[in-house]
């Protein structure tokens, strides 16, 4: 975490993005991405040998080599999931208990006519730069355990060290998209975003295929059973009379 604090305090802007897409099967991705502007990318330095990316890989995320979009390099990890326990599972362990991603459930109620996939939580920036902090390190090094990079960077910049960093997570369902974010030491900011699959359409499709199945079925029984009569028919009329 102290890397990583590093990296995101060290520029002029660095965006942070969160992405959540779910399928309609449940299944999905959980994206991390970071962006760097040019200033931001001069203070970190070569990312591809900067990064550490070595826990992730063995943790199932896929990393990929930094790309550049507009103005700003991007770094992206990627998870998949199968269900919703396991999307639970990866966003608890992306934020954690002081993270910026508050109580964030994916949920997942199915019956007999409907799914609903259903994403809520909360964002959480009030604490600012103290959700990038690690407690070891606060132990060791006390309130500030980047042990004065925040102030230093404040004051080259000019800024507050909030000012430089946004955060925003988004949902991607299946028709329904929210985001939810804001530079660093921003309030607290529900997201609630929520899809249903009909599945009453889909029940009337399969009977409609149903039924044509069994007709087209029954016609093609019909006219074999026609067939096998007009033949008998003609061989009896064939027959020689007494």
């Amino acid at each position: 975490m102290a890397v990583a604090l590093v990296a995101v305090l060290a520029g002029c802007r660095v965006q942070v993005a969160t992405t959540l897409t779910v399928e309609e099967d449940g299944s999905g991705t959980l994206t991390q991405a970071v962006g760097f502007d040019d200033a931001a990318l001069a203070r970190v330095g070569d990312l591809s040998q900067q990064l550490r990316v070595d826990d992730l890989r063995q943790a199932g995320w896929t990393v990929d080599d930094p790309v550049r979009e507009g103005d700003t390099t991007w770094v992206r990890a990627h998870h998949g999931f199968d269900d919703a326990d396991e999307a639970n599972l990866l966003l608890a362990q992306l934020s954690g208990p002081d993270g910026p991603y508050r109580d964030m459930v994916v949920t997942r109620t199915s019956n007999l006519l409907s799914t609903t996939t259903e994403v809520a939580g909360t964002v959480d920036l009030s604490a600012g730069v103290a959700m990038f902090g690690d407690p070891q390190l606060v132990e060791v090094l006390g309130p500030d355990a980047t042990a004065g990079l925040v102030p230093r960077i404040e004051a080259e910049e000019g800024r507050p060290a909030e000012e430089m960093v946004e955060v925003t997570f988004t949902a991607e369902l299946p028709g329904a998209t929210e985001a939810v974010g804001g530079p660093l030491g921003s309030p607290a900011q529900p997201i609630d975003v929520s899809s249903s699959e009909n599945h009453l359409l889909s029940l009337l499709g399969r009977l409609v295929l149903t039924v044509l199945v069994v007709l087209t079925v029954l016609v093609v029984a019909l006219r074999m059973r026609v067939r096998r009569l007009r033949r008998r028919r003609m061989m009896r009329s064939n027959l020689p009379r007494r």
